[in-house]
């Protein structure tokens, strides 16, 4: 396909295609997968739809889609478990496979993930489309800290923006200090164009370059944007095994807008099984199209947010807003609290979130309290105890919860290489 630098949307056609033309696609795409599920056949979706008593006439249009039970990572995991080394679930033989990864085995032990050349084709037309959105093209260059290898998140974030005719600045997580200086040589002699770093990532890097006496900005070209909402809202996936990068926020940086031509997605309450309408948070649910290993109902497990209103910047398919994940939900005073509603307070205040917010929930079994750790800058503040007043009178007005508050001098948190862990069970 033939590109030009110039203009707003990778794939003008798809990007702008009415929603009712999106549908019809999605129709066509999913009537291929189900005919695969008995053609192929697909084993586990095919034990699981005939449990659920429906055969393959059942299945019509995209409404009967809602009829098929969803799937959560457990299944894939039992799977490979009974049938080793990689399950009954794949929708290709595993001749046909030309990279292996495996999940981050953070809800348990990891699961495998097989692509064929027209999977990673998938990944990558809608990885291409997603960055173009950030303003990536032909000739610039990006340093990124994805991990790479059985994890494979590098290996596919690389190629994808290689595919754009982007330098790629492969630069991993900052794990030990001959690595983070050596890293931080290199983008010391070539600023990059851009970076793409989790947050604390960033604030590391950062942090290791001012103690080299550079400045982060001028030296390096590097901004840390830290934790910030606005940061996290600005991509959706469904990971590594479905479809990566699932979406990406335009300028008007109002949600990700979807690749719903590549999957269906659906926004499902998980105690009730209802699906959600604008607004709502609830559970994402991907049903991939297009792949040869392809999954059906795949429920993430993420909490997220529709945007359905329609979009300034012209693009047509909907947009989505993550959240964070559901084993990451503590509850307190009756709600379900959320990192992220958390990092929306701390950015009002300068005090605990300049140069980023660096905190965790303390959870225990239901309380009425919410149980935050925050880090505060010693030399901005000198009344710590006015200060916890004003963030937990902000928590009661933006939350409607109570906060138990524990502020720590800057630095008594810990830090992580790559994702940082904002929820602690204690007891």
């Amino acid at each position: 396909m033939t590109v030009h630098v110039d203009r707003p949307y990778y794939d003008p056609t798809i990007q702008t295609m009415p929603l009712e033309q999106v549908q019809r696609l999605q129709a066509e795409r999913l009537a291929r997968q189900l005919d695969r599920v008995w053609s192929v056949p697909v084993p586990l979706f095919k034990r699981t739809l005939e449990a659920a008593g429906l055969q393959r006439a059942d299945l019509r249009s995209l409404d009967d889609l809602s009829l098929i039970p969803t799937m959560r990572k457990d299944a894939l995991r039992r799977s490979e478990e009974e049938c080793p080394p990689f399950g009954d679930y794949r929708g290709a033989p595993v001749s046909a496979a030309v990279r292996l990864g495996a999940s981050t085995g953070t809800s348990g032990r990891p699961t495998l993930i097989l692509w064929t050349r027209k999977d990673l084709e998938v990944d990558y037309a809608a990885a291409h489309r997603g960055r173009w959105r950030w303003g990536l093209r032909p000739g610039m260059s990006l340093a990124n800290a994805h991990p790479f290898g059985m994890n494979a998140g590098g290996w596919h974030f690389g190629h994808g923006i290689e595919g754009l005719g982007v330098l790629n600045i492969p630069s991993g997580p900052p794990v030990g200090a001959l690595h983070v200086r050596d890293v931080i040589e290199v983008w010391r002699r070539l600023k990059p164009d851009m970076y793409r770093l989790f947050g604390n990532v960033a604030t590391t890097y950062a942090d290791a370059a001012r103690a080299a006496g550079l400045d982060p900005a001028i030296d390096l070209n590097l901004a840390t944007a830290g934790d910030h909402p606005s940061e996290q809202y600005l991509m959706a996936s469904s990971g590594l095994e479905a479809l990566p990068l699932l979406g990406s926020a335009c300028d008007e940086r109002d949600g990700a807008h979807l690749a719903e031509d590549l999957a269906i997605v659906e926004v499902i309450d998980r105690h009730s099984g209802r699906a959600c309408g604008h607004g709502e948070r609830g559970n994402l649910v991907v049903t991939v199209l297009e792949k040869d290993n392809f999954l059906l109902r795949y429920d993430l497990e993420d909490i997220v947010r529709w945007n359905w209103h329609p979009c300034p910047c012209g693009e047509t398919h909907r947009r989505l807003f993550y959240e964070g994940r559901v084993r990451d939900i503590v509850l307190a005073g009756g709600r379900e609290i959320l990192p992220i509603d958390v990092a929306l307070v701390l950015y009002e205040f300068p005090d605990v979130s300049t140069p980023s917010a660096e905190y965790q929930l303390l959870r225990r079994l239901e309380t009425q309290a919410l149980h935050v750790r925050i880090e505060y800058e010693p030399a901005r503040v000198s009344d710590v105890a006015g200060l916890a007043q004003h963030l937990s009178e902000r928590f009661r007005a933006r939350l409607d919860v109570d906060a138990q508050l524990d502020l720590v001098p800057r630095g008594e948190l810990p830090r992580f290489a790559y994702k940082a862990a904002r929820v602690v069970d204690v007891s």
